[in-house]
């Protein structure tokens, strides 16, 4: 008898951690390209935009951490530092973006996230777009979830392309994924219509100009709560840097006198093959009620009904949550929390948050 022979283990390339400089952006866009399935040209501009146009970010703070092997790029992650502020306090916390590791290299990502995890003696660092892998990351350096980031609501129009999603999912067979998106069903539709008034956009004044949204209210009034810092400088470079043409900026009455709240939403599409073109509520500040924001959603669905398929809410507060799932919302819950906080110094002074989904590259 033959004795079994040895196969010999593969074993992982050597890869090390280097820094990633603004001369490696158009290589860190090509990988990331690669990964995500998107153009290289089309991450690339959202990179110089993102990471070089960001207006807090300052000649001293690092773009990334790069792993590469045989002098090739084979994983990254990209910092993004945004300002926040609690009464009247201004504090930096250091955002992660484009966390990526190719398949050969999967078990070195968490050198990667430690070596980013290492800015938190700097900086109180934060992330809304974990998945579920890197979400075991944070946990595991010790990270707290950032509140309401569990999950999403999707407010459904139009229930074909959704349809087709649930049978895509459940079915992989085209066909019948394309016949569960017929107008048939549409029928979903008489069963779980959204119970808002939707009658009338009027409410909604759309601003054109970082400038109106500045002198709109004292929008730079102090908070109780760790919130974005929405001075003129992030207003233009968020809002009216001419990248998204989907974004829109809006001021909503307010109860308050001589009052009115911030509205910025985008448009995006998910699905399979893109066929859910869906409206994302990014930013609502001031802080509003569970009736003010039923009234904001509203006339939201009235403007954009004829566009969009389902509007989506991040960031809700579990009473907030509750009154729209009333209404008809579908509540989707993720794999894990997608929006982490770590401050490993004690450097926020509080760790109640006014977090929306404008903040970090959640969104974007």
């Amino acid at each position: 008898m033959s004795s079994p022979q040895l196969i010999p283990r593969q074993r992982t390339p050597r890869a090390d951690l280097t820094p990633i400089l603004e001369n490696d952006l158009g290589e860190v866009a090509g990988f990331i390209a690669q990964q995500s399935g998107r153009s290289r040209e089309v991450v690339e501009n959202h990179l110089r935009w993102f990471l070089l146009e960001n207006p807090v970010r300052e000649a001293q703070h690092p773009l990334g951490i790069g792993l590469r092997s045989a002098d090739r790029l084979t994983g990254c992650i990209l910092y993004s530092p945004q300002e926040f502020s609690v009464q009247e306090k201004k504090i930096l916390l250091m955002g992660s973006s484009s966390f990526y590791v190719d398949e050969a290299h999967r078990g070195q990502g968490g050198r990667i996230f430690l070596q980013y995890s290492r800015l938190a003696r700097q900086w109180p660092l934060f992330g809304t777009s974990a998945n579920a892998e890197a979400a075991s990351l944070w946990k595991a350096a010790g990270a707290t979830p950032i509140p309401y980031s569990e999950g999403e609501l999707f407010g459904v129009l139009r229930w074909p392309p959704l349809v087709e999603e649930f049978a895509h999912r459940k079915n992989a067979d085209p066909a019948v994924a394309r016949l569960a998106g017929s107008p048939a069903a549409n029928l979903a539709g008489l069963f779980l219509r959204l119970k808002l008034d939707c009658e009338t956009s009027d409410s909604l004044q759309q601003l054109t100009s970082a400038e109106q949204v500045n002198d709109l209210f004292p929008i730079h009034d102090s908070s109780p709560k760790l919130t974005a810092v929405r001075d003129l400088p992030y207003v233009r470079w968020r809002y009216f840097s001419g990248r998204d043409a989907t974004v829109a900026v809006f001021a909503f009455p307010s109860r308050q006198p001589d009052q009115k709240i911030l509205i910025t939403v985008n448009q995006r599409p998910r699905g399979y093959r893109g066929q859910i073109n869906t409206l994302n509520l990014l930013d609502v500040y001031p802080e509003a009620s569970a009736q003010q924001w039923m009234l904001i959603v509203g006339a939201l669905i009235a403007r954009y009904r004829k566009v969009v398929d389902a509007i989506v809410l991040r960031s809700q507060h579990p009473d907030i949550r509750k009154a729209f799932c009333a209404r008809g919302f579908q509540w989707r819950m993720f794999d894990s929390p997608n929006g982490w906080f770590l401050d490993r110094n004690r450097l926020l002074p509080t760790q109640e948050w006014y977090p929306v989904p404008a903040d970090g590259d959640g969104l974007i």
